[in-house]
């Protein structure tokens, strides 16, 4: 199915992924893409990545080398993300060892069980 990007700006300094469906290497790239535009347009290293209706298809390897890249960008220091769980347990599994997998190279990662949790907590 896909994802989706935008700004939650001016209310937030957050930048919002959702993810959908079954989500391949390309829709990872794509939102990949759009965060960083966003993120070095407006200088908002605040992402939330709500999975809340994610059934995952790609592979722990493709999550590994996403992570690899966002931590090589040099703001471990004021990058924050905050993932939504999803509902589908299988891909609960997907967002944990993305989760865990940035919080081991050094990156602020938590997940939440609502949006609004999510949200909450990048404000904070």
């Amino acid at each position: 199915m896909g994802s989706s990007v935008r700004s939650l700006s001016p209310e937030h300094a957050v930048i919002e992924a959702r993810f959908f469906g079954r989500v391949t290497h390309q829709d990872l790239d794509d939102a990949f893409g759009k965060c960083l535009e966003f993120a070095l347009a407006q200088d908002v290293w605040n992402l939330m990545a709500d999975c809340s209706d994610l059934v995952w298809s790609v592979e722990m390897s493709d999550l590994k080398e996403f992570v690899e890249g966002l931590s090589a960008l040099g703001v471990k220091d004021r990058f924050r993300e905050a993932l939504v769980q999803p509902t589908d347990l299988t891909a609960r599994v997907y967002v944990n060892f993305w989760e865990t997998a940035g919080v081991n190279r050094g990156l602020d990662m938590r997940t939440f069980p609502t949006r609004d949790d999510a949200l909450a907590w990048l404000d904070s």
